[in-house]
């Protein structure tokens, strides 16, 4: 059966060292340093989600996490949202190009730190073990050929990771790569979920910032896609686009959830995902 993994990065005020090298390119995303966006969005995620009863997982930066807390507080006691975690401060697990420079990946150690450090406080504040991770930015094969990233995310205690989200050139849209185990690497209980197409935030900064509407053209094509190939798709949205983008006025995201629900689509959790496939296996 098709599915649909709903996920949103939830990372205002955790971007800032990353914004800082685009330049004049920072103007759409100036919001994305304030915590009150991540209020703001968070508060339209609940109101889609909650209308249609579909769940997601947010993923959420530590810093985030510290700056918004009441926001994320409330959406944890929500039954429909789980929260796993974006690392604390956005920073990369592998060399990203991209708007012709290069983010340079993290030091491991800085890797784990920041993986315990960022499980501790969803842990503290909201009130749930951390098993879940989506790697900031995405990369073409995830984490493909890495076992030394794999290894800090098994110290950590993460159990599935959404790492694979950009095509062979890097960008998007990302083709339909389907979930699986890392057993090649010597992971076989680390699972990969995929998030694929287009991320909202590259699709935007393409396609114009005001252009909600195409992209739910373009989302909606996209659920047919999946529903006539009976795929699974990992959705990449962001708390700061449902603002910059005007989720409320286009109805990009509701449009895609409206129309999945319509084709009979299944619309999930990455978190429910994940527990359906490892309680499979056992």
């Amino acid at each position: 059966m098709a599915a649909i993994l709903m996920g949103y990065d939830t990372e205002c005020a955790a971007i800032g060292e990353g914004l800082a090298r685009l330049g004049p390119d920072i103007v759409p995303y100036m919001s994305c340093l304030e915590p009150y966006t991540t209020v703001q969005g968070l508060d339209i995620i609940g109101q889609n989600n909650g209308d249609l009863g579909v769940p997601a997982t947010l993923f959420v930066c530590g810093r985030t996490l510290t700056h918004a807390t009441d926001a994320v507080q409330a959406a944890a006691a929500n039954p429909l949202f789980d929260i796993q975690q974006h690392t604390y401060s956005h920073l990369l697990f592998k060399d990203q190009a991209w708007k012709d420079g290069v983010f340079r990946a993290s030091p491991p150690h800085a890797i784990g730190e920041e993986l315990a450090f960022t499980s501790a406080l969803i842990e503290r504040y909201a009130g749930s073990r951390c098993i879940g991770l989506r790697t900031p930015f995405g990369y073409y094969r995830g984490l493909r050929d890495r076992p030394d990233l794999l290894q800090l995310l098994a110290d950590a205690g993460i159990r599935y990771v959404s790492a694979w989200g950009r095509n062979d050139e890097g960008g998007n849209p990302t083709p339909w790569v389907q979930p699986f185990w890392y057993e090649e690497e010597g992971y076989p209980d680390i699972l990969e979920l995929p998030f694929q197409f287009w991320l909202d935030g590259i699709w935007f900064d393409m396609h114009g910032f005001g252009n909600g509407t195409g992209f739910r053209a373009e989302l909606r094509r996209a659920v047919d896609e999946i529903a006539d190939q009976d795929l699974v798709y990992g959705v990449c949205f962001h708390d700061w686009a449902m603002t910059v983008c005007d989720e409320p006025g286009t109805g990009w995201v509701r449009g895609m959830l409206e129309h999945a629900l319509e084709r009979g689509v299944e619309v999930t959790s990455y978190t429910r995902y994940y527990e359906r496939l490892a309680g499979s296996r056992a």
